[in-house]
């Protein structure tokens, strides 16, 4: 050990970008350590020495050996989710309270050492919920010195196949027993070096300046260390709706490091009622610097000046509907478009046709339309290291639920319209999700879908709350009114802005190497899904903004498979749109959800505009 350690210390004494001595990993801790410490002090008294195992000997939680107290895989201060622990009792789940709360440490009076965390935020695939949560805490005390991501890039290993395609290869593939199968891959980036959405969150939280607006005036706080604020650029730019309608330029006052300073934001012209204004304020590089070139985006914020209106509530009919009845299905058809549903075995929508031009696809495996999801395809978080959710989820059934008609009636409103009300439930083990669907139709095509969903009995932690569509393979650019470009999730939306987006749907899924679920976008106000002519279909939010996904997969596409590389799209468009989604937490290797990105078992909307988009 004491070899070792000399042999580091004389090899990389002269590089300045060492900024302490890390006597190791994971290697418990004893006498050994004592004498390492106590030399590379002595060889080196300006650098500090850190490690992580120098904990808990003789009653001692933190041996005055090392100057920083490190940890593995903290919680914030806020409570997880314990499924099986009733509520109110004071303890938690063994999952959860292996892990350390930093903050706490950070708080003790009895020691002024710095703190860390040396691994944290694991980033196994579909991951890096709630990180912004330990970025407040990090900054709200000073000992708290940061942590460091577990990890940097995927370590998959390009296997060619006897097809010649190449796959992203993890343990187990080449033969290896025993393995740890896809624990390779816990990077921000994947193993190409492409970004996932993690990394975008990354760079937003660990932005080197703070921007807030206190009483009409933006507040700047200087995160750097070393340097002022004279290096940077402030521009902003103001959008409404989406579409970007003025832009300009701030002086930036040079803010010392660590100091904060107020700046007057400009004047903007009366607002327009019902629109939706968005003012975003950019840091970037004045010059070329080592490392991006000058207009370099280092920090940005996005500031809500006017929430926008979602669609109405309210809508009266203004023309005649044709409805057709038979023991077996009900067709409703007006102005330029007609909606079929089948009675008997499901309660489905069975078509869907806009200026002639049908809206949905009927494969085999989809034959509920929409169909209430309530399962999501497991995230590495979901099932890794100990997690229970994906566990439960398999237990209970909810990867297949068996499907009931309740019931299925209609109804004509007295200015004309038609009211569609449908019950199914989900059925699991011991539980099950009653969905109560109504839809008012208009005569111009208008299709209003109230949506509730109830969770009854015996259910696990709830993965998603939502109905899905299947639409027909034309339909395949999706634009969207909401967080984005990148998938984004409860705990994991901060780097997401709002505006108008818009992409191919083969672009919203994310090719981690082991399927998982993504491509989630929250906060969405309105999305279409359109073919080459720019026509297709429109989904407003009524009431409150939705979570939405358009994809080249159904849950069980990305469910049953193992490799990115045998997971096949279809042509179909699969649009899912949900009331609710559970949040992603750290826990393929650390602390699991937050319990206030959880979904309650309780009744939850989905209130929902259909209508032709022209």
């Amino acid at each position: 050990f004491m070899d070792r350690a000399v042999r580091m210390a004389e090899r990389d004494k002269n590089y300045p970008c060492i900024v302490m001595w890390s006597m190791g990993n994971e290697s418990g801790y004893g006498p050994n350590f004592a004498a390492i410490s106590a030399w590379l002090h002595d060889f080196d008294p300006t650098r500090p020495v850190h490690y992580e195992g120098a904990q808990g000997v003789d009653g001692n939680p933190d041996p005055k050996t090392v100057d920083v107290i490190s940890r593995f895989y903290t919680r914030v201060k806020q409570e997880y989710l314990n499924p099986g622990i009733a509520e109110g009792e004071d303890k938690e789940r063994a999952e959860n309270a292996r892990w350390e709360r930093l903050l706490e440490i950070a708080e003790r009076t009895n020691d002024d050492r710095p703190v860390m965390t040396s691994e944290y935020a694991h980033s196994m695939g579909n991951a890096l919920g709630n990180f912004k949560e330990y970025w407040d805490e990090i900054y709200s005390n000073p000992r708290m010195l940061g942590g460091f991501i577990w990890d940097w890039v995927d370590q998959g290993i390009y296997k060619t196949l006897p097809d010649g395609r190449t796959m992203v290869a993890y343990g187990g593939d080449f033969g290896d027993k025993p393995n740890l199968k896809a624990f390779c891959f816990n990077g921000l980036l994947m193993s190409d070096r492409e970004t996932t959405p993690k990394y975008w969150e990354v760079k937003k939280v660990y932005a080197p300046v703070e921007l807030k607006v206190e009483n009409g005036e933006l507040r700047v706080t200087n995160r750097n260390h070393h340097i002022d604020l004279s290096l940077y650029r402030c521009l902003w730019t103001l959008s409404v709706d989406g579409k970007e309608k003025e832009r300009g330029e701030i002086t930036l006052p040079e803010i010392a490091p660590g100091e904060s300073g107020t700046i007057g934001l400009p004047a903007f012209r009366s607002l327009k009622p019902l629109s939706d204004y968005q003012l975003k304020v950019s840091i970037l590089l004045k010059s070329d610097a080592l490392w991006a070139k000058a207009g370099h985006e280092v920090a940005w914020e996005q500031f809500c000046l006017q929430k926008g209106d979602l669609a109405s509530a309210d809508l009266i009919n203004k023309g005649a509907l044709q409805v057709k009845e038979d023991d077996n299905s009900l067709l409703i058809s007006g102005r330029s478009f007609s909606v079929q549903w089948e009675k008997k075995v499901n309660g489905s929508m069975t078509s869907l046709i806009y200026k002639d031009k049908e809206m949905l696809a009927h494969p085999d495996d989809f034959p509920v339309q929409p169909v209430t999801q309530v399962f999501r395809a497991p995230t590495d978080n979901d099932k890794s290291f100990g997690n229970w959710l994906a566990k439960d989820w398999k237990l209970h059934g909810m990867d297949h639920p068996q499907i009931n008609l309740e019931s299925f009636r209609h109804e004509e409103r007295a200015d004309g319209a038609v009211i569609v009300r449908i019950q199914t439930s989900n059925l699991y083990k011991e539980g099950k999700v009653v969905t109560t669907s109504v839809y008012t139709v208009f005569s111009d095509g208008t299709i209003d879908l109230k949506t509730t969903f109830l969770p009854q009995g015996v259910l696990p932690e709830i993965p998603r709350l939502g109905i899905a569509f299947c639409l027909a393979p034309a339909y395949d650019t999706f634009t969207w009114y909401g967080r984005g470009p990148q998938d984004n999730y409860p705990d994991r939306k901060t780097s997401a802005m709002m505006g108008l987006w818009k992409g191919s749907v083969a672009e919203q899924y994310v090719h981690y190497p082991r399927p998982q679920d993504s491509g989630n976008k929250e906060e969405v106000h309105y999305l279409t899904l359109t073919d080459k002519q720019n026509k297709g279909i429109r989904v407003d939010a009524v009431e409150n903004a939705f979570s939405a996904s358009a994809l080249h997969y159904t849950v069980q596409d990305i469910y049953e498979e193992t490799h990115d590389c045998d997971l096949k799209p279809r042509a179909e468009v699969i649009l899912s749109m949900d009331a609710a989604v559970l949040g992603l937490g750290n826990s393929s290797c650390g602390p699991g959800v937050l319990k206030k990105y959880a979904i309650e078992k309780k009744e939850h909307t989905l209130h929902l505009r259909i209508s032709s988009k022209q």
